[in-house]
């Protein structure tokens, strides 16, 4: 009787750890610190990080998975902090970046590797304040161009 059981029990077993590794392999782990989700980052393992210690707003980090030898992370704007309107208007938005197996960082802080809404309305805000800049001085870049 009791061999009669015995593939039976050791097939569920071996089931349960297939379950179990699988599940470890897709689901994401929550990081509650950065450390944390750089290193899922540089093995592109699926993770996700809420960074909410930027003084300027707060970004949700989902490591998607690897394409084209580069891991993908979906970066979400969660919310714009200290009153800065021009973020505000792109508040829940998200860009996916990618970046190469092993490298680690914010990856908004690249956009160049990023695409979507948010990589575009972030763009744009750069290209104002750089406007912004340029008219206010002017005079002085004017004198800088002269002098050179």
């Amino acid at each position: 009787m009791r061999m009669k059981y015995q593939k039976e029990t050791i097939a569920l077993l071996i089931l349960i750890v297939a379950a179990v590794t699988l599940y470890a392999t897709f689901i994401p782990i929550r990081c509650t610190d950065f450390a944390c989700f750089e290193a899922h980052m540089a093995k592109c393992r699926p993770a996700t990080y809420i960074n909410d210690a930027e003084k300027e707003a707060s970004w949700k980090y989902d490591i998607i998975g690897t394409s084209n030898r580069k891991c993908d992370i979906e970066v979400t704007l969660l919310t714009a902090k200290e009153s800065n309107l021009d973020l505000r208007s792109y508040e829940s938005q998200g860009m996916v970046c990618s970046h190469p197996i092993g490298i680690s960082g914010y990856p908004e802080k690249n956009l160049g590797a990023c695409t979507g809404e948010l990589k575009e309305g972030l763009q744009s805000i750069v290209i104002e304040k750089l406007y912004k800049y340029i008219v206010t001085n002017i005079g002085e870049i004017r004198e800088e161009l002269i002098n050179y």
